[in-house]
């Protein structure tokens, strides 16, 4: 069982509004058939500008879940057409809050033979409404799933010290810990790579290895489905209490 997450830069462009960048997923599709998984997917331009402009408002609410239905629309046609049939699961119809609370929906998927598909969003809460990361969600699924791996794909081969392409931003191959790091290119509500590290910082404490990878890396994303290590991606490490890197 693995939790795969394919980023909203990476699979939309985050500068120009409802802009789907077809064909990545579809790329990768191969490499996930046949391996139980539970998929997420970001938000990326479909829904990061709904919310800047209107806030969590009834409007804003409104034109954000409309426009999330139209890309996992996307997501769930390229995904099907290479053989992984995803059925989509609506984090607000199993989440309140950051806490997923109907996780029979996404294991009943799984137990069918289905890739149950999810994606950042607008939950309810206690005090109305909030927004949700895919990020977010990825730790919740670890909980739930106790996968093998987490792995984060996106526009990105990695996490950079700095935006990749800037001068003086360096890959960082093994992340100890935490690390000074800026966000990326476009409108991001949710925290950006920052945020993404908050995450996996959770989700290796839980046990669980994960990797940053490229979504145009197959062979990174095939070594580590078939039990290896990558090559081009960025692993997470949380530091051993006794000072030194756990094994």
């Amino acid at each position: 069982m693995y939790v795969i997450k394919f980023g909203g830069s990476a699979i939309t462009d985050k500068t120009k509004p409802l802009t789907y960048r077809r064909g990545r997923i579809s790329a990768v599709a191969a490499e996930i058939l046949g391996k139980p998984a539970a998929l997420i997917h970001g938000a990326g331009s479909f829904a990061h500008p709904h919310v800047k402009a209107f806030g969590l408002s009834p409007l804003g609410i409104s034109l954000t879940k409309a426009a999330l239905r139209r890309l996992t629309a996307y997501v769930v046609e390229e995904l099907a057409q290479a053989g992984v049939f995803a059925v989509p699961v609506e984090p607000s119809d199993v989440f309140w809050e950051r806490a997923l609370v109907r996780g029979e929906v996404i294991t009943h998927a799984i137990k069918h033979g289905m890739y149950p598909l999810l994606h950042g969003d607008i939950v309810p809460s206690d005090d109305g409404y909030t927004v949700i990361s895919g990020d977010d969600i990825a730790v919740e699924l670890v909980k739930l799933l106790k996968p093998k791996a987490v792995i984060f794909l996106m526009d990105a081969d990695g996490i950079y010290t700095a935006p990749p392409g800037t001068p003086g931003a360096r890959k960082i191959e093994r992340l100890i810990g935490d690390v000074d790091v800026e966000g990326t290119a476009g409108v991001d509500v949710t925290g950006g790579i920052r945020k993404k590290i908050e995450a996996g910082l959770a989700i290796a404490r839980m046990g669980t290895p994960v990797y940053y990878c490229s979504i145009r890396d197959r062979e990174s994303l095939r070594a580590i489905l078939n039990g290896g290590e990558p090559a081009g991606c960025t692993v997470l490490e949380v530091p051993h209490p006794s000072g030194l890197p756990a094994l």
